[in-house]
């Protein structure tokens, strides 16, 4: 779990995310918001990615739950470490009691499409205009049930 003194590392990484939108003011909003958690990935003892989870829409009878954000630092990608954070996601998710996680990818970000794919979610629909920006997005779920 994210500490106080993880948002500055959080904001920079989250930098990433610009061309979908205002992210350099909404990752602090979730990074404070009491429904949304925020996981460091550490390599080494090192910051090395973070991802968020938490209810996108609150409805407090739902058995999904959103991996609203995932990054890992740019030396660092291509290692495995995304897919790592994934599975840890997917763990975290199930031991709290969510049948499904779900995760909005931008269109274009074809690294993310493969990791999501890769990590057994399944394309459920795309949104145009999904992001502040924007751009269209496609909902992936994975079913956590199995």
């Amino acid at each position: 779990m994210a500490e106080e003194d993880d948002l500055s590392f959080v904001s920079v990484l989250s930098r990433s995310f610009e061309r979908f939108g205002p992210y350099e003011e909404i990752i602090p909003r979730w990074f404070h918001d009491q429904f949304i958690k925020t996981y460091i990935f550490e390599e080494n003892g090192q910051r090395v990615g973070f991802f968020m989870l938490g209810l996108m829409w609150p409805v407090w009878f739902s058995r999904m739950l959103d991996l609203m954000a995932i990054a890992v630092v740019p030396e660092k990608r291509g290692r495995g470490i995304g897919t790592s954070m994934v599975e840890a996601a997917k763990r975290i998710a199930r031991s709290k009691g969510y049948h499904f996680l779900r995760a909005h990818v931008g269109c274009d970000n074809q690294p993310a499409l493969a990791l999501f794919r890769r990590a057994s979610f399944r394309l459920k629909k795309r949104i145009e205009r999904y992001y502040p920006s924007g751009l269209a997005a496609y909902e992936f779920v994975a079913d956590l049930r199995n």
